[in-house]
C-alpha cells in the first residue's frame, strides 16, 4: 500500500492482532481521542508503517506467521522513535524481557482495564514527543557547537576567545545532557550501546561510533580520525568508547574529544547499572526457577493477608488453581487463629513460626500439613507481608502412627514373656495355698495366712494387668489431673522389669537398678502418657548396655522449682552428632532393630506436658537423661471423684457373664453387699428375663459369644431407654469407644479383677 494517510492533528495508534474481537475493541476504547488504524496480521502492519506512519503500534504477542517479538525488532528496526506497546494474556518473565530488552515501552496482561490501556498509550506518546525533541535538540546544539569552534579560530582578542570558550562548554554540557536522557534509563547493555551509536552519528556526524565491552590497545602516535575513550568507575574499566571517522578521512575536532570524554563516564554509570541489572534479573529468574521447581508450597502473602503469590506446589497441595487462589485471603486456607497468632509473633520480632493444620479433603481423608511462616520486612523494619511454606505430611504421620503403633507392639512382644513369667508365678502362689487349704481345713489360722497370700497374689495380677492396659490405651485416655510423678516411675519400672530379667537371664550380663525417689510435688498430665514416656527412655537405656550396667532413675524437687526426673546409664554413650539427632523421628542408631520414634515419643509427650527434656553425653560414658516438669502445687488426686454422701440403696440388678465363675462370682459379692441379684448366662437369657421396672441396674460382660455386651445393651435400650446399664471388662476399651458409651448412655465401666467395695460404689453411682 502506497497511500499516505491524510493530515490528522490526533495521535496515529495502529492496533494489530489476528482476532477480530481484541482487535475492535481496541479501536472502539481509543476512537475517541486518537487516529486508529487496524491490521490482522504482522505483514499488514509493517505495509502501513510506510503510509499510516504510527507514533505508536499496540500488538499481540501471540500471532501466526510473525509473532509479536519478531514484529517488534522490525518496527523498531525501520524507525526506533515509534513506541511500542505488547499486550499478551500469557505473560511469563521470559517473554516480558524480551519485549522490553527489544524496545517495547510497555506491556498489557489481558485482560485489562480501559484506565490502564489509556495511561499507558498517553505515557508512550509524552516519550516518543519527548526523544523526538531530544534528537532534534542535539542535532541544533552540535551545530551550534561547531559554529562556535570555527568562531574560536577566527577571533584574536583573547576575551572574545574567553566567551566563546565558555559558551563552548555550555553547549558541550547541554549536548551531554540531552544524549544522557537515552543513557540513564536504559538497562540492557546492546540497546544502550545501540543507543548512543545513534546518536553520535546523527548528531557529530561520526562514520562509525562503537561502545565495546573491550579496551582497545592504544597506538603510537593517535590517528587524528580517531577518538577511544576508556569507560571506568572506580572498580575497573568497563569498556572503550571510540568514534571513527577514517572512512570519510575528516579529524575529529578537540572539543569532541573532550565531550566524548565527559559522555564515558556517564556510560560507565550506564554500564555497572545493566550489569547490575542483568545480575538482578538472573538471580530473579533462578529464584522463580527454584520456587516454581520446590516440592513445597511457597505463598507470598501481602500486609492485608491477601494471597499474593502461589507456586505450582501450591496447586498440587490445597488442589487450587493460581488464578483462584491469587488475591484470596489466606485465612481462607489456613487456620485464622494459628495464622494470627503466627502473624503477631513475627510483628513482635520472630524471625520464623512453625504450626501443624488439617486440610479437609473431599475423599474423606483430611490432608495434614506443616506451615512455616516467615517475615518480610521494608526498609524501615516493617511488616511488609508474609512468606508461607507449606509442607504435605499426611503420608508422614501415617507412617508415624504405624511405627508408634509397631513400637508399642514391639514393646508389648518383650514384655509378654516377663507377663507370663510373672502370671504363672501368682497361679502358682494361688494354687498351692489353695490345695493346701482343701488339706488343711481345720487350721483357721492357716486358712486365714492362706487367703491373705492369695487375695495378694489375686492383686498383683489385677496391677500388673492395668498398668498393660494403660500402656496399651486400652483404658479411656485421662484428663490432665495432678500425677504423683514417683508412682509413674515405679510402674514404668514394673512394666520394663521382665525386659529386663529376661536380658540377665539370656545374656548374663549384670544390670543393676538403682532407684532415688524423693518427695516431690505432683505434676500435671496424663498418667499413661507419662508411664509411656517413662518406659521409652528406660527401654532405650537398657538397649545402650548391651555389656550389662547400671540403671539411675531419680526424682528431685528443689524447694519451689520445677519437678527433675533423670534416667541415666553406664552404657555405650553417643557421640555430639548423635546426642543433636536423638530427639528426631525416624534417627535410629539400632539399624533394623529400631523405628528411631521411642525418644521422638518420648520427647513429644514431654513438651506436650509443658516439660522439658535434654540428654548429656559422650562415647563410653553412658548418658542422662533429664526430664522437668512445672509442679502442679497440689497432691495427686484419685482418679475417681469422691461420690457425694447419700443414703446407701438396695438394688434389683441384672448380671451378665457367659463365663459361669465370673458370673456366679459377681452374684455373690453383689448379694454379700445386700443387693436383689438375678443372673443371666448370655445376653439372650438376659433379655428373655428383663421387664421393664423390675431391675434398678444391669451389669453385663463387654465380651461374650453370641450376643456381645454392646449388641445386648443396644436392644436393651430399645426395650428400656431409662435403666441403668454397667459394662464390666477384662479386654478393656479404646478412648474411641467413647462416643459409642455416651450414646448407650452407659453410667459406668469396670475393669476386671474388681474389688466388692468399687463394685457396690458402681451400682450406688448408677442409681443416683
Amino acid at each position: 500500500m502506497s497511500a499516505i494517510a491524510p493530515p490528522s492533528t490526533l495521535p496515529r495508534v495502529l492496533v494489530v492482532d489476528d482476532e477480530l474481537g481484541p482487535r475492535e475493541s481496541l479501536r472502539m476504547l481509543l476512537k475517541p481521542a486518537y487516529h486508529i488504524q487496524t491490521a490482522e496480521n504482522g505483514r499488514a502492519a509493517l505495509d502501513a508503517l510506510e503510509w499510516f506512519r504510527p507514533d505508536v503500534v499496540i500488538m499481540d504477542i501471540k500471532m501466526p506467521e510473525i509473532d509479536g517479538l519478531e514484529l517488534l525488532q522490525r518496527v523498531k528496526t525501520a524507525d526506533r522513535t515509534i513506541e511500542v506497546i505488547m499486550i499478551t494474556a500469557y505473560a511469563s518473565l521470559e517473554t516480558v524481557k524480551h519485549a522490553l530488552t527489544n524496545g517495547a515501552f510497555e506491556y498489557l496482561i489481558k485482560p485489562f482495564a480501559r484506565q490502564d490501556l489509556e495511561d499507558v498509550v498517553r505515557r508512550a506518546l509524552l516519550r516518543r514527543h519527548a526523544e523526538l525533541g531530544a534528537r532534534g535538540e542535539v542535532v541544533r546544539l552540535v551545530e551550534e557547537m561547531r559554529q562556535l569552534s570555527a568562531k574560536t579560530r577566527e577571533l584574536e582578542e583573547a576575551a572574545r576567545r574567553e566567551a566563546v570558550e565558555q559558551s563552548l562548554r555550555v553547549t558541550q554540557l547541554s549536548i551531554l545532557r540531552e544524549i544522557s536522557r537515552t543513557i540513564v534509563g536504559e538497562l540492557d547493555p546492546r540497546e544502550l550501546a545501540t543507543g548512543v551509536s545513534a546518536q553520535l552519528q546523527a548528531a557529530l556526524g561520526y562514520d562509525r561510533v562503537t561502545v565495546t565491552s573491550k579496551t582497545p590497545a592504544r597506538a603510537e602516535g593517535e590517528d587524528p580520525r580517531v577518538v577511544m575513550c576508556t569507560i571506568r568507575d572506580a572498580q575497573g574499566p568497563l569498556g572503550a568508547l571510540v568514534a571513527d571517522n577514517r572512512a570519510s578521512g575528516r579529524a575529529i575536532d578537540p572539543r569532541e574529544r573532550e565531550l566524548l570524554e565527559m559522555l564515558s563516564e556517564y556510560l560507565a554509570i550506564a554500564l555497572r547499572n545493566s550489569r547490575l541489572y542483568g545480575e538482578i534479573a538472573d538471580t530473579k529468574r533462578w529464584l522463580e526457577t527454584l520456587i516454581a521447581s520446590a516440592p513445597y508450597a511457597i505463598v507470598s502473602i501481602r500486609a492485608d493477608d491477601h494471597i499474593d503469590g502461589w507456586n505450582p506446589a501450591a496447586e498440587r497441595i490445597f488442589r487450587l488453581g493460581s488464578a483462584e487462589a491469587l488475591g484470596r485471603p489466606i485465612t481462607d486456607l489456613l487456620p485464622a487463629a494459628d495464622y494470627t497468632d503466627a502473624k503477631q509473633r513475627l510483628i513482635t520480632g520472630q524471625a520464623m513460626h512453625e504450626f501443624e493444620a488439617s486440610l479437609p479433603s473431599e475423599q474423606g481423608r483430611p490432608t495434614a500439613l506443616a506451615i512455616a511462616l516467615a517475615a518480610l520486612h521494608g526498609r524501615q523494619g516493617e511488616l511488609k507481608g508474609v512468606i508461607a511454606i507449606v509442607r504435605d505430611i499426611t503420608a508422614q504421620r501415617e507412617v508415624e502412627q504405624q511405627l508408634h503403633q509397631t513400637e508399642k507392639h514391639t514393646a508389648l512382644g518383650q514384655l509378654a514373656g516377663g507377663i507370663a513369667h510373672d502370671f504363672n508365678n501368682l497361679l502358682q502362689a494361688i494354687l498351692g495355698y489353695a490345695q493346701l487349704m482343701k488339706q488343711n481345713p481345720g487350721d483357721a489360722e492357716f486358712l486365714n495366712r492362706s487367703l491373705n497370700v492369695v487375695e495378694a497374689a489375686a492383686l498383683d495380677g489385677s496391677e500388673t494387668v492395668r498398668r498393660i492396659q494403660t500402656f496399651a490405651r486400652l483404658r479411656p485416655e485421662e484428663q490432665f489431673i495432678a500425677v504423683d510423678v514417683n508412682q509413674i516411675v515405679q510402674d514404668a519400672v514394673a512394666i520394663t522389669r521382665p525386659r529386663w530379667e529376661e536380658k540377665i537371664a539370656h545374656d548374663r550380663r549384670p544390670l543393676h537398678l538403682r532407684l532415688d525417689v524423693g518427695t516431690v510435688e505432683s505434676i500435671h498430665g496424663r498418667p499413661a502418657a507419662l508411664t509411656e514416656a517413662m518406659t521409652n527412655l528406660i527401654l532405650n537405656a537398657l538397649d545402650a548396655m548391651p555389656d550389662g550396667g547400671t540403671l539411675r532413675i531419680a526424682t528431685r524437687q528443689e524447694r519451689g522449682g520445677p519437678v527433675t526426673i533423670t534416667v541415666g546409664d553406664s552404657g555405650v554413650g553417643m557421640s555430639e552428632a548423635v546426642r543433636q539427632r536423638v530427639f528426631e523421628p525416624f534417627f535410629s542408631t539400632k539399624g533394623e532393630a529400631g523405628s528411631g520414634l521411642g525418644l521422638s515419643m518420648a520427647y513429644s509427650i514431654v513438651r506436650r506436658h509443658g516439660g522439658d527434656i535434654h540428654v548429656d553425653s559422650q562415647p563410653g560414658r553412658g548418658a542422662t537423661f533429664t526430664l522437668t516438669f512445672p509442679a502442679a502445687r497440689e497432691r495427686a488426686k484419685p482418679g475417681r471423684p469422691a461420690r457425694p454422701e447419700t443414703a446407701w440403696r438396695r438394688a434389683r440388678v441384672l448380671v451378665v457373664d457367659d463365663e459361669p465363675k465370673v458370673l456366679a462370682t459377681l452374684a455373690e459379692l453383689l448379694q454379700s453387699t445386700g443387693h436383689t441379684v438375678i443372673p443371666a448366662p448370655s445376653g439372650a437369657a438376659a433379655l428373655a428375663a428383663y421387664a421393664p421396672g423390675h431391675f434398678d441396674a444391669v451389669l453385663t460382660n463387654l465380651g461374650m459369644a453370641g450376643m456381645n455386651g454392646w449388641e445386648f445393651a443396644e436392644r436393651l435400650r430399645a426395650v428400656d431407654p431409662n435403666v441403668a446399664i454397667l459394662f464390666i471388662t477384662g479386654w478393656g476399651l479404646r478412648e474411641e469407644d467413647q462416643d459409642r458409651l455416651d450414646t448407650l448412655k452407659v453410667r459406668g465401666c469396670l475393669f476386671k479383677p474388681v474389688r466388692p467395695g468399687d463394685l457396690d460404689a458402681a451400682i450406688q453411682d448408677a442409681l443416683v
